[in-house]
Order: structure tokens, then C-alpha cells, then sequence
């Protein structure tokens, strides 16, 4: 069983989610909103598409801009597309998709896809995979909003 986020203490110990599934997708929330270096015992944590929410974002190409380069962030971010899969190589999607594999160890065959919608001007994920646990099928959706 997985402990259920948000943290919730009932009886002294800490609630556990009868579902895998919920507790899967609270955990996968919580990674996609989460920027990288903000959660300081582990600053790999959380998804590196939310460190560059001040980047220019260019709808034509589907890449974001780097608008002030320092050293902090490596320039190879910046030559990733926005849509595709985690199959292709120098997507956002290959990044989350390492993100998930690093710290979802409940899921395996993890497979992610990010497409952007232009006149919604929001980025569709989906994350499918196996629940570990049970060997089900595993299905999780949502979007981002560009900042732009």
C-alpha cells in the first residue's frame, strides 16, 4: 500500500491509499509541478520543464528560448521539443519519462507524451505504464499552461 499525498496523520500514523492508482497519480501531480532544485534534499526532484516557466517560448518551432544563459542551466534543455514522445530523443517528454522511472518505482514501462494544443495554448501529458502491484494497466492525464 502507498501513503497517500497530501500527508495526512490519522491515529498517529500516517494515512495509506487504498487505491494504487490514486496514490500514483498524486505523486505524479506533485512531480509535475514541482521545478528542479527547489526541494533541497534531493534538487534533481520535480520536472525541469518548470525551471524555465521564463524562457520565451517559440509556438512555431516548439522549443523553448533561452533568454538569459547562465551556467546554471545546461543549454542542451533548450534544444528539446515540447511535443513528442518519450521515444524520440531530445523531447520533455524523454525527460519526465527519466524523472518517473528515478523516483515512481510502483510504475514500470513508463511511456510519456506531451502535445501541445495551440488555441488552448496548454500542454496534454499523458503517462501510461504498469502498476507494478497489481499489473494493471496504467493511464494518467494532464496539462500544463504556457506562461507565454
Amino acid at each position: 500500500m502507498s501513503i497517500l499525498l497530501p500527508l495526512q496523520v490519522v491515529n498517529g500514523r500516517l494515512k495509506r491509499a487504498r487505491n494504487p492508482k490514486k496514490a500514483i497519480d498524486a505523486f505524479l501531480e506533485l512531480l509535475l509541478t514541482t521545478p528542479c532544485r527547489s526541494c533541497v534534499p534531493d534538487p534533481q526532484f520535480g520536472f525541469v520543464f518548470n525551471n524555465l516557466k521564463f524562457e520565451v517560448f517559440n509556438e512555431k518551432e516548439g522549443v523553448i528560448f533561452n533568454s538569459h544563459p547562465t551556467a546554471d542551466e545546461p543549454e542542451s534543455l533548450y534544444d528539446k521539443k515540447v511535443s513528442g514522445n518519450s521515444k524520440s530523443l531530445n523531447t520533455f517528454a524523454l525527460e519526465l519519462k527519466k524523472a518517473i522511472e528515478r523516483y515512481e518505482k510502483r510504475l514500470s514501462e513508463v511511456s510519456v507524451t506531451m502535445a501541445y494544443v495551440k488555441g488552448q495554448r496548454k500542454i496534454l501529458i499523458s503517462i501510461e505504464g504498469i502498476i507494478v502491484e497489481t499489473g494493471e494497466a496504467y493511464r494518467y492525464l494532464s496539462s500544463l499552461s504556457i506562461w507565454n
